[in-house]
């Protein structure tokens, strides 16, 4: 087995895994256990070439059979961006755990998105993917037959077995786990730079949450999702009406967020300028901050 200090922040990095999922009987938790890591390296602002490509080709894999489960082909190219990295690595990963039918049908998507030309994929990975869509529709040809291969061809088995078989598999306990983590993102180089970088590249949104925590005296874990049924008038946080969600789409409306800190679920929401922060149960307003000018 490879010397960690020797490939670190390198294509041919370890894959590393805890030992409860590398044991566990159930073969999802050994890929998810890898996502955790790759989530977590991203994290902390890792680029894609300074990570194990290894982990990475069963981390796309994953999320190319999570995005065909949940929307079809065409939800694949339109969430991946159709990105040749991401790409080649579902190819690669494909072929190398033996799934060969898959990989097949995998060949005659990537056919359907050349056939589109430059320009016609371009105009689909920038439209709105839920409205009448006809170049979504002719990429998701290959679904039923994908649907189909389920049980004879399981990804999750496959991928499992592929990942186990690594060279370069490093099984660990949690806490040594995170600290191979924590002592990657260290090694950095500009690392200070990189997390400036990606502070300034924040939305909006993710900016207005952290200074609300900042005021509030609260740590931010994670932003968790958009609150599509919740409305900020400026004075409370209320439940859109039926009739009010089925206009949403005809009507400008600022999203509520959710976002969990070291005090539990929170909501923020802004209007005219204003962003405020609000506990979810029961909806006590915690705190407010000026943003009409740039954060």
């Amino acid at each position: 087995m490879a010397n960690p200090e020797s490939t670190i922040l390198s294509s041919n990095d370890l894959v590393m895994v805890s030992t409860d999922a590398f044991e566990s009987v159930d073969p999802y938790d050994i890929i998810q256990s890898n996502i955790s890591v790759i989530n977590e390296l991203f994290s902390e602002h890792l680029k894609p070439e300074e990570v194990s490509r290894a982990a990475l080709t069963s981390y796309y894999v994953d999320f190319y059979l999570a995005q065909v489960n949940n929307g079809g082909f065409s939800q694949f190219v339109f969430n991946s961006d159709w990105n040749e990295e991401i790409v080649n690595l579902v190819r690669q990963g494909l072929r190398e755990m033996g799934a060969s039918r898959h990989s097949a049908l995998f060949e005659e998507g990537a056919a359907a998105v050349r056939a589109l030309g430059e320009e016609r994929l371009i105009t689909y990975l920038g439209s709105d993917y839920w409205s009448e869509n006809i170049v979504r529709n002719s990429l998701d040809t290959i679904d039923d037959r994908f649907y189909a291969l389920g049980e004879s061809e399981d990804l999750v088995k496959l991928n499992a077995i592929w990942l186990k078989r690594q060279p370069n598999l490093l099984v660990l306990s949690i806490d040594k786990l995170w600290k191979e983590v924590d002592h990657r993102s260290s090694a950095a180089p500009d690392r200070a730079k990189r997390m400036e970088r990606a502070l300034q590249a924040q939305p909006r949104y993710i900016k207005a949450i952290r200074e609300l925590c900042e005021k509030s005296g609260q740590k931010l874990d994670q932003v968790t999702a958009g609150a599509m049924d919740l409305f900020y008038d400026g004075k409370v946080v209320r439940q859109l009406t039926p009739e009010e969600l089925e206009g949403r789409g005809n009507i400008e409306l600022q999203t509520v967020w959710y976002f969990i800190t070291d005090k539990g679920l929170h909501l923020m929401a802004e209007v005219d300028g204003k962003a405020a922060m609000f506990d979810n149960e029961t909806k006590t307003r915690i705190a407010e901050i000026d943003i009409s000018s740039e954060l």
